[in-house]
């Protein structure tokens, strides 16, 4: 990539990091979506990109990065995430004065299907949970088994329930950081809280300087990584459905605060969703459920 744009993506990433306050997942992917871009631009026009080359991009720079995305395996849905990447860059520039207008800032999106969440039954959680319990090792059952609690009984993202420092383990609420740096207050039974004190004690993380609840074999945060190739391993045993993934867990606990009749307003409070919209997508998993209900029971079905 050329180095005439490093200075503007620096100050770009400032920008994104302190005053969009995106988390940190999307600022690396912001920068990773821009990086492949620029360097297909490079490659599009066989030249060094320059700021008036950004001024002065058109529409099908973007769809020919598009179309060669898509031959790669690329989804529709990550390609509207990376012309929203590509999109702030150039916002941050015109905003800036670094450019004076683009026009790709009135492109819209590529349309995707929308997939709705998945959830979980009562029957497999709990054959996920008999299945975390048959480790060998206290610790790590401990670890597994309170992080399948924290997604299924409390709606926490992987990414939040790995943040967990012991130091906050002294009340009795848990205080959660969200996408974009956005806290939430979760109240927790004491049964977990103790849970979760007695896994700092016993992980081999103590011989080390780490105040992170959750960690790995040698004592480090765990990565999410681990878990989402635990939950792999164990769909794949239990001939779950392919889309089986933790954040599974996170969808069964809004899906049946949702049929408990449960508020869509406490839920997105619950969650951590800054658009209730987001939260709504719940309503239409509900509307699935009580559709087959009706179809299974119905006195003419």
């Amino acid at each position: 990539m050329n180095s005439m744009l490093n200075e503007e993506i620096r100050y770009w990433l400032e920008w994104i990091t302190s005053e969009k306050r995106l988390s940190l997942n999307t600022q690396k992917s912001y920068q990773r979506d821009l990086f492949c871009f620029l360097d297909f631009l490079e490659s599009y026009k066989n030249k060094s990109i320059q700021l008036n080359d950004l001024e002065y991009l058109d529409s099908d720079s973007i769809t020919s990065w598009f179309v060669s995305r898509i031959k790669s395996g690329v989804s529709h849905r990550s390609n509207a995430r990376s012309l929203s990447s590509v999109k702030s860059f150039l916002s941050f520039l015109v905003k800036n004065k670094f450019i004076n207008f683009s026009s790709i800032l009135r492109l819209k999106g590529p349309k995707f299907n929308f997939e709705l969440p998945r959830p979980l039954s009562q029957s497999q959680v709990t054959k996920i949970v008999e299945k975390i319990c048959k480790g060998n090792k206290e610790w790590v059952v401990l670890r597994n088994f309170l992080i399948i609690i924290l997604m299924w009984g409390y709606g926490l993202r992987i990414s939040e329930v790995l943040n967990i420092k012991k130091s906050e383990l002294n009340g009795s609420d848990l205080v959660i950081i969200g996408k974009g740096n956005k806290s939430r207050i979760i109240p927790v039974s004491l049964d977990t809280l103790n849970l979760l004190k007695k896994l700092s004690e016993i992980s081999p993380g103590n011989l080390v300087n780490n105040d992170f609840v959750f960690l790995g074999e040698r004592g480090k945060k765990l990565k999410p990584e681990i878990i989402q190739r635990l939950m792999r391993n164990i769909r794949n045993e239990l001939s779950l459905h392919e889309k089986a993934s933790p954040h599974s867990l996170r969808h069964t606990f809004a899906t049946n605060l949702l049929e408990q009749m449960v508020d869509l307003r406490s839920i997105q409070e619950l969650l951590g969703h800054s658009s209730l919209s987001t939260t709504q997508k719940y309503t239409k998993v509900s509307q699935e459920r009580l559709k087959e209900v009706i179809e299974k029971n119905h006195p003419r079905s």
